[in-house]
């Protein structure tokens, strides 16, 4: 179980590293767009930067200190390991697939609007800055959860009660 979690959260990590990397191509992009795209789709670029910056940062800095102490706990206590770490990773998983739900619809309304409105360079704008990064997120969030589901089937079947 040690190396499935260890792993797990190499993941985790690295997918945090992405994320905040993605965001400084965010947020470079929207300076370099200012000109050619308008202050409304550099605007959406630079929010959605700032929230992938946020995110992935503190997904990169909590997970050692998470890893430790489930690494611990794992050591101290196997039947509170799990007891407390099934449960959670079925949540995360199913908070994937809501994620996942909401980028779609937030993909459909968006590229409709952008078509809808592209005369419009502050509606179209937005439209298209939402279009990129929720799909970016939308794969970010696949491949976070099958990595999840990797590690929510070895803690099913590493249980102590079984899977």
């Amino acid at each position: 179980m040690n190396e499935a979690l260890v792993t797990y959260f190499a993941g985790e990590k690295g997918a945090g590293a992405a994320l905040a990397g993605i965001g400084l191509v965010m947020a470079a992009s929207a300076v370099l767009s200012l000109r050619l795209q308008g202050r409304a789709f550099s605007a959406t670029l630079a929010v959605w930067a700032l929230l992938q910056l946020a995110i992935g940062v503190g997904l990169y800095l909590k997970t050692d200190a998470q890893v430790g102490g489930l690494a611990q706990q794992l050591g101290n206590d196997v039947a509170a390991f799990y007891a407390a770490e099934q449960p959670r990773m079925a949540i995360v998983q199913r908070n994937f697939v809501l994620l996942e739900a909401l980028w779609l619809a937030l993909i459909c309304g968006s590229a409709l609007v952008a078509v809808r409105w592209k005369a419009n360079l502050t509606v179209s704008g937005i439209a298209v800055g939402m279009l990129i990064n929720t799909t970016l997120l939308l794969a970010f969030d696949l491949v976070a959860e099958r990595r999840g589901g990797v590690y929510l089937a070895a803690l099913r079947a590493g249980s102590p009660q079984g899977p």
